[in-house]
């Protein structure tokens, strides 16, 4: 366990200060860049209230502001992907997101990736989703032992749940795929990923502690991702096309509900297990182009 950290200096939050700075502009200024005065008197009064309510340990209000500015950011950009239709994965559609709640349009500025933030948000937000569903599906599960599905059918299932997920924002999915798979937002990508297949392969009654956790992820990674990027060129009805792209490569590695069995199975699938993870991670960070064609 690391050293404890010393006691942090009790300086503004990134929420203070985009309100000290919008409070002390002229009102003529305001109107100019954007913030309007009625804006400027609401977030004077979130400060002042903020000093009231907020404890005066260090500890707890420095966690008590980093809990607001998160509860804000969440909620600002939450408003703002309905813009995503009209001003894309941009700081736009932050900003408009932020002046339908109320607040500046300056609190883009919170978001110093701009869209990149905003795909992240709703990526995180998806999986979540997912989550709770495949969560759902298990106890139902449990409860009605009829409704129990293989390994593999519970997973192409999954993979279509968060697949679907896409759709509303389908038209410009592509754009959301180049910002995630920037080299900037590398980790986070894979962040995103990983946790989207982990929660999949969990549900589906992976518990393994071995090699096998790596190999089956990322034999899924892969497989999600290429069914993303042919769901892109899809123009089938309901995207019947990527569900029957979906099965094939389930079928293809459709040794992949017995890796969590059949340990031998590691080193003779190793070969192929290695290029499945390569190409994801190519795939992730924009570099594949040949598996985009």
């Amino acid at each position: 366990m690391p050293p404890p950290l010393p006691q942090p200096l009790r300086v503004p939050t990134t929420l203070h200060l985009t309100l000290q700075l919008a409070a002390s502009l002229p009102t003529t200024q305001c109107g100019v860049g954007g913030v309007s005065a009625s804006s400027a008197a609401w977030m004077n009064e979130q400060a002042a209230e903020d000093r009231h309510t907020l404890p005066e340990d260090d500890d707890s209000l420095d966690d008590a502001n980093k809990g607001t500015e998160e509860q804000l950011k969440h909620q600002i950009l939450e408003a703002a992907l309905p813009f995503v239709h009209s001003r894309g994965w941009s700081q736009d559609a932050i900003a408009q997101g932020a002046e339908s709640l109320g607040y500046s349009s300056m609190a883009h500025g919170m978001f110093p990736s701009g869209g990149v933030d905003l795909v992240n948000h709703f990526y995180a937000q998806c999986n979540t989703r997912l989550h709770e569903s495949l969560k759902t599906t298990v106890n139902e599960m449990e409860k009605n032992p009829q409704l129990k599905k293989g390994t593999t059918t519970f997973i192409a299932d999954a993979i279509e749940e968060r697949l679907r997920m896409n759709i509303e924002f389908i038209d410009s999915w592509a754009e959301a795929l180049a910002l995630h798979a920037s080299p900037r937002n590398a980790a986070m990508a894979l962040r995103n990923i990983g946790t989207l297949v982990d929660h999949i392969w969990y549900h589906a009654g992976d518990r393994s502690y071995d090699f096998g956790w790596y190999t089956k992820r990322g034999i899924l990674a892969a497989v999600y991702k290429s069914s993303e990027l042919c769901m892109l060129q899809d123009k089938s009805e309901d995207f019947q096309d990527t569900w029957t792209f979906l099965n094939r490569r389930l079928s293809d590695v459709h040794k992949i509900s017995k890796y969590s069995h059949d340990a031998s199975s590691y080193t003779k699938d190793f070969s192929q297990v290695a290029k499945a993870g390569i190409f994801t991670v190519l795939n992730i960070m924009g570099m594949n182009s040949k598996s985009r064609s």
